[in-house]
């Protein structure tokens, strides 16, 4: 199994639509051969416990909205396929006028994983 993260950042006030592409890249990945899964993450803050940027920092990279597009593929090769076609391009290319930076991925392969699982009191 592979896993992507694509990563990008948009100007605040530009978000409704980077979620159109967003929405349209789900609805093309659903079809794709070799989907397993995806999830789209969107920022609405950063944990002062968890940055080891100091206040100003924070606010200099809360001053645009971060995305994360997450996806797993059975193989290299579905996911290669997926991300050079037609639909996808287009897709980048709508979202070139708001970026402020991205989009880049990140490829993984699973090393350990975890189902969630339910707590019983």
């Amino acid at each position: 199994m592979i896993i992507g993260q694509t990563m990008f950042s948009v100007r605040k006030g530009t978000e409704h639509r980077s979620d159109r592409v967003l929405h349209e890249l789900s609805s093309l990945q659903r079809q794709a051969p070799g989907h397993l899964g995806h999830r789209i993450l969107r920022s609405f803050g950063m944990s002062p416990l968890a940055s080891a940027l100091c206040d100003e920092g924070r606010e200099a990279a809360l001053g645009d909205v971060h995305f994360v597009f997450e996806s797993e593929w059975e193989s290299l090769e579905a996911h290669d396929a997926f991300f050079s076609s037609d639909g996808v391009q287009r897709c980048y290319e709508t979202l070139q006028s708001i970026l402020t930076s991205g989009p880049f991925e990140v490829l993984y392969e699973a090393v350990a994983t975890s189902e969630a699982s339910e707590v019983a009191y």
